[in-house]
C-alpha cells in the first residue's frame, strides 16, 4: 500500500512542485488558448452529398445526436461505412485576427472536413492528430459556424481485401483473433471502431503557431552529460523578427540545487512554415530509467515565442534523457549503457480507444508493475496519448508496433500511405523516453507460412517490399531507437496452444527474443455471465459453441492441443482453463529466464487483458479481474527469482526426485551474504528444511544446487525463499509434484 501511495504522489508531484507560472522572464503567458468542441454533435449515415461539396444550409434538425469524442459503436451504432458529423459553434470576436487552428486528435479512419461550406482538407489514418488553419473561414460573434466531417470506416470485402490484402492501416482494430468474431470468420469486422474518437478543439495563438517540437537528448550516459537539440516547426502569419525562448527544468523531481537551462534567440521568421534547430550547451542531467533499474526522471521543455513583452504562442513537452542500444544479432539490450533483460507483455487496451482515459491506463500499468512487468508491447496498433504519458511517468518501457497485422496489398498507393503513417507515428511519439523500439509489421505473409492453409492465393513473397521500405523509413526517421522489421513466427513459439505441448517450453530456445507466448483461459463466472447474459453460460449445443467462438474461444486448441477437460460444470471448466494457462505461463517464463543471455534477452507474454467482453489470452479479463495466470506471471517475473527447474511432475517411488534451483537476478545490484532457504512439504508436515549462503551477482542467472531425494508416494510441495543479509525476502517460489507408488 505504501508503494501505491508513493506512485500516486509521484504522478501528482509535478503539479504540486512545479505549478504553471504566469510569467517567464517577465513575459505574460497568454497564448495559446484552447477551445473544446467536445459534446453533442449531429450525425447522419451514408453519402448525403458528394465528397468535395457540402452545402452548409442543409437542414440537420432531424439528424441524430451523437457525443464526440467517441467511437460510434460505443454510442450504440453498429455500422461500417460513412458517417456525417456536424457541429454548430460560435467564436468570440476577441479572437478575430488571431491564428486559429482546428485540431482533430484522432479520427478512425478517413476524414473529409468542411467549415462553413468550404472544403478544408482530408486525412487518412486512425491514430495521428491533424489540423487546419481556419481563421479566414471563421465567423465571429453570434454567427453560427458549421463544421462538417465525413468519416469513413469502411467494411473491407472478404476474399478481395480482407483479410489477406487489406488496405486499412488499423492493425488489430480491423483484423485479429481477439476481434469480435475472430480472425477467420466473416464476422471479424463487426463492432467497427470508426468515429471521431479523440478530442476536437480550436487552438488560438497570435501571429505565430508552434506546430511541433522534437527533442534529441544528445546524451553521454556514462558522464550523464547532455547537449539536447531542439527542432522546432513554426508557422508565422507575418514575416518579421520574433524572440524565441527555450527553458528546460525538472518535471517530476526536485533538483539538488537551482536548475533551469535557458536559451533566448531573436529569429527572423518568413511568412508560412519555418524550421529551427537550437542546441543547449552541455549540462549534467538525471537519467530516465525503467522502474526496476532506477527512477524515471523527466524534464519539461517550455518554448515561448514573443514580440516585445507579449507572448504570441507557447508549447510544452515532457521528455527524458536516456539511451537505447540493441544488437540485432543477439538482441542484447542496453538502457543508458547498462544491460537489462526484458520481462514483457502484449497489450491491447480495448477495441474502442475512446473508452480509455488516464485513470484507466494508470490502473492497467499499475497492475502490470505489480506483476513485475517492465516492458509493454503495444501489439499491432497505437494507443491513446495518455498511455505513453503514463509509461514515461511510471518508468515502463514500450515496444511500439506499427498497425500492420498479417496481410496487406502491395499496391504502390498503399506503400506510400504506409510510409506517411509510419512517419506520423514517429513524429507523434518521438519525445517519449519510455519507447525503446519500433516494429514495422506483426507476422507478415512473407514470414507466416501458416497462411497457405488459410488462403488459397497466399503468396510467400507478399509484403516484403512494404516491410523493407518501412524498415528503412523508420531507421532514417529515428536513429535513437532500435527498429525491428517484423515480429516473426520464430519469435512466437506457441507451444501447448498451436503446436507441441506446454512442456516444450522447458527445452532450449531457438530464438534470443520471444515476442509472444501464452494460452487462453476463461474469465471468472461473473464475467462469463456478463458476456453471454446467462446465469449459467455452460455451452449445451452447437449454437452455444458458435456464440463462444464469436467471443474468440478456440475449441480445437483448447481440447485437442492443450487437452483441457471441461469438467462437470462451468466452475470446473473455468478452473481447468485458468490452471492450464497459469502453469504454461510459469513454465515458459521461468525456462526463458534461466536462459538469460544464453541466448534469451527478452520475453513478452501474450496478452495482458481482454480487449472486449470475450474469452482470450488475457491474464486479466475485460473488466480487469485477474485470472490465475496473472499471479503465475507475477511470480515468474519477480526481478529476483528463485527459479525451480524440473524435468517432470511425477516420479515413481524407486526413482530419485531431482530438482534444480536457480537464482535469477534482473536488478543491477549485488546481494552479498544472501540466504536461499527451501522446504520440502508433504501435506501439512515439513519433511526437510535447508538454508544455503550465496552471493548473488547483479544481472545474473546461475544454478546453485540440485536437490536429490528418494521419497515415498504422495503429494509434495517444494517452497523456496531468497533472503538478503537482513532477512528481508527478495523472492519466493513453489513447485508441486507427486511420487507414485509401485
Amino acid at each position: 500500500m505504501r508503494k501505491f501511495y508513493l506512485v500516486i504522489f509521484l504522478l501528482i508531484f509535478p503539479a504540486v512542485c512545479f505549478p504553471t507560472h504566469s510569467k517567464f522572464y517577465g513575459y505574460e503567458r497568454s497564448f495559446p488558448i484552447l477551445l473544446s468542441l467536445s459534446g453533442k454533435w449531429k450525425m447522419k449515415l451514408g453519402n448525403v452529398a458528394p465528397t468535395k461539396f457540402y452545402v452548409p444550409s442543409i437542414d440537420d434538425t432531424q439528424w441524430k445526436e451523437i457525443y464526440v469524442p467517441a467511437n460510434w459503436y460505443l454510442q450504440g451504432l453498429e455500422y461500417s461505412g460513412v458517417v456525417w458529423f456536424r457541429k454548430h459553434f460560435t467564436v468570440d470576436p476577441c479572437y478575430k485576427g488571431k491564428i486559429v487552428k482546428i485540431i482533430f486528435s484522432g479520427v478512425d479512419y478517413t476524414a473529409d472536413v468542411w467549415l462553413n461550406g468550404h472544403y478544408i482538407g482530408f486525412h487518412e489514418g486512425y491514430f495521428a492528430p491533424f489540423s487546419f488553419i481556419i481563421n479566414d473561414l471563421l465567423k465571429f460573434g453570434k454567427e453560427d459556424n458549421i463544421l462538417v466531417v465525413r468519416v469513413n470506416s469502411p467494411y473491407e470485402e472478404p476474399g478481395k481485401y480482407w483479410g489477406l490484402r487489406k488496405r486499412l492501416i488499423k492493425g488489430v482494430l480491423n483484423h485479429h483473433d481477439t476481434r469480435p468474431g475472430g480472425a477467420w470468420s466473416l464476422r471479424g469486422q463487426e463492432k467497427n471502431t470508426g468515429g471521431i474518437w479523440a478530442p476536437v478543439y480550436l487552438r488560438i495563438s497570435k501571429e505565430i503557431a508552434i506546430e511541433s517540437v522534437r527533442i534529441d537528448p544528445e546524451l553521454d550516459p556514462v558522464r550523464r552529460l547532455a547537449r539536447p537539440k531542439i527542432n522546432l516547426q513554426v508557422y508565422s502569419s507575418k514575416g518579421k523578427k520574433f524572440i524565441i525562448l527555450l527553458s528546460i527544468e525538472p518535471y517530476n523531481f526536485l533538483p539538488n540545487s537551482s536548475f533551469t537551462q535557458r536559451i533566448i534567440r531573436k529569429k527572423l521568421l518568413r511568412k508560412g512554415k519555418n524550421r529551427f534547430t537550437f542546441v543547449f550547451p552541455p549540462f549534467h542531467v538525471k537519467l530516465w530509467w525503467p522502474w526496476d533499474h532506477g527512477f524515471p526522471h523527466l524534464y519539461q521543455l517550455t518554448v515561448i515565442i514573443c514580440q516585445g513583452k507579449e507572448v504570441l504562442d507557447t508549447k510544452k513537452e515532457i521528455f527524458g534523457f536516456r539511451t537505447v542500444e540493441c544488437n540485432p544479432e543477439d538482441m542484447l539490450w542496453k538502457i543508458n549503457g547498462k544491460r537489462l533483460f526484458l520481462r514483457g507483455t502484449n497489450y491491447i487496451s480495448t477495441q474502442w480507444l475512446s473508452e480509455m482515459n488516464k485513470e484507466k491506463y494508470l490502473y492497467d500499468l499499475m497492475l502490470m508493475k505489480r506483476a513485475n512487468i517492465n516492458v509493454v508491447r503495444v501489439h499491432a496498433h497505437i494507443e491513446a496519448p495518455q498511455f505513453y504519458n503514463a509509461c514515461d511517468e511510471l518508468g515502463m518501457m514500450v515496444w511500439q508496433d506499427f498497425p500492420l497485422q498479417w496481410g496487406y496489398t502491395d499496391e504502390p498507393a498503399f506503400i506510400k500511405e504506409a510510409k506517411k503513417q509510419a512517419l506520423e507515428m514517429v513524429h507523434l511519439l518521438y519525445n517519449h523516453p519510455s519507447i525503446i523500439a519500433w516494429c514495422a509489421h506483426n507476422e507478415p505473409p512473407w514470414d507466416a507460412f501458416w497462411m497457405k492453409y488459410k488462403y488459397q492465393d497466399y503468396d510467400p513473397e507478399q509484403n516484403k517490399v512494404v516491410d523493407d521500405y518501412l524498415y528503412r523509413c523508420l531507421k532514417e526517421a529515428d536513429m535513437t531507437r532500435y527498429v525491428h522489421k517484423a515480429s516473426s513466427t520464430k519469435e512466437h513459439p506457441w507451444f501447448g496452444w498451436y503446436s507441441g505441448v506446454w512442456k516444450d517450453y522447458a527445452k532450449p530456445s531457438r530464438s534470443p527474443f520471444i515476442t509472444e507466448f501464452g494460452a487462453q483461459a476463461l474469465p471468472g463466472l461473473d464475467s462469463l455471465q456478463k458476456i453471454f447474459k446467462k446465469a449459467n453460460p455452460w455451452p449445451k449445443n452447437e449454437e452455444d459453441w458458435k456464440q463462444w467462438e464469436y467471443h474468440n474461444f478456440q475449441r480445437h486448441e483448447t481440447f485437442d492441443i492443450a487437452k483441457v477437460s471441461m469438467g462437470k460444470d462451468i466452475q470446473e471448466f473455468i478452473s481447468n482453463t485458468q490452471k492450464y494457462q497459469a502453469k504454461l505461463i510459469k513454465l515458459a517464463a521461468e525456462s526463458y529466464r534461466r536462459q538469460k543471455y544464453n541466448p534469451v534477452t527478452g520475453i513478452f507474454q501474450f496478452m495482458f487483458c481482454e480487449d472486449w467482453p470475450s474469452i482470450n489470452w488475457g491474464i486479466v479479463d475485460y473488466w480487469r479481474n485477474p485470472k490465475l495466470g496473472y499471479n503465475a506471471l507475477k511470480v515468474a517475473y519477480q526481478p529476483i527469482l528463485p527459479s525451480i527447474e524440473w524435468k517432470k511432475e511425477e516420479w515413481k517411488e524407486e526413482e530419485i526426485v531431482e530438482i534444480g534451483l536457480w537464482i535469477i537476478n534482473d536488478l543491477p545490484k549485488a546481494y552479498k551474504n544472501a540466504t536461499v532457504k527451501y522446504s520440502l512439504i508433504k501435506g501439512q508436515r515439513s519433511l526437510k528444511t535447508k538454508s544455503i549462503k550465496v552471493n548473488i551477482e547483479p544481472d545474473s542467472a546461475k544454478k546453485i544446487l540440485t536437490i536429490k531425494e528418494k521419497l515415498a508416494s504422495g503429494s509434495y510441495e517444494l517452497v523456496v525463499f531468497i533472503l538478503d543479509s537482513t532477512n528481508e525476502c527478495l523472492g519466493k517460489n513453489n513447485f508441486n509434484f507427486k511420487v507414485i507408488g509401485k
